[in-house]
């Protein structure tokens, strides 16, 4: 499986990286984003949102107590935020199922936490803290549809990477 790892300096270098991926998605798309707290995974999203044509006007947060939130703009965006649910059990009365497997995109926060439930066909989004403000962010396809498509990613995200505010790592 093909991967791609890259060093974000700070906040504005996520945000750019996040709407290139936003540039990038296709309907269906599913991205499972793993990170400890605080690592940057609602930022992630929000520059995913803006790649997504999500205007500024919108205010892209973390749906940890409603769950999921939804966004409009070239794709729909379903934003899940699965911390504080236990297990697939807990989405019973939420329509998880319409956001994965929708004509939208789906970014999943906390995914493990679907169990068997989590889509084989995703792309695999990890984020690190490695310092104050610094994010190591890798991406990996899962399923071969995405797999082939991490190269496609490659080109755009690393021109990306050297431009400022992503420069110089």
């Amino acid at each position: 499986m093909k991967s791609l790892r890259f060093e974000s300096p700070g906040e504005e270098c996520t945000l750019l990286l996040g709407r290139a991926i936003g540039e990038l998605l296709a309907p269906g798309d599913i991205l499972s984003l793993r990170g400890e707290l605080g690592a940057g995974k609602t930022l992630l999203v929000r520059g995913i949102a803006r790649g997504l044509g999500v205007p500024h006007s919108v205010r892209v947060t973390s749906p940890t107590f409603t769950i999921i939130n939804e966004y409009s703009g070239r794709l729909y965006l379903f934003h899940l935020d699965l911390y504080r649910i236990s297990g697939p059990d807990d989405l019973e009365t939420l329509p998880w199922q319409e956001s994965l497997f929708g004509n939208g995109v789906a970014a999943i926060e906390w995914p493990e936490r679907l169990g068997a439930l989590l889509p084989s066909e995703r792309m695999e989004i990890e984020i690190s803290i490695t310092g104050e403000e610094s994010r190591g962010i890798g991406i990996s396809g899962r399923g071969k549809k995405n797999a082939a498509r991490v190269e496609q990613w490659a080109h755009k995200i690393s021109d990306l990477m050297k431009e400022p505010p992503c420069r110089g790592i």
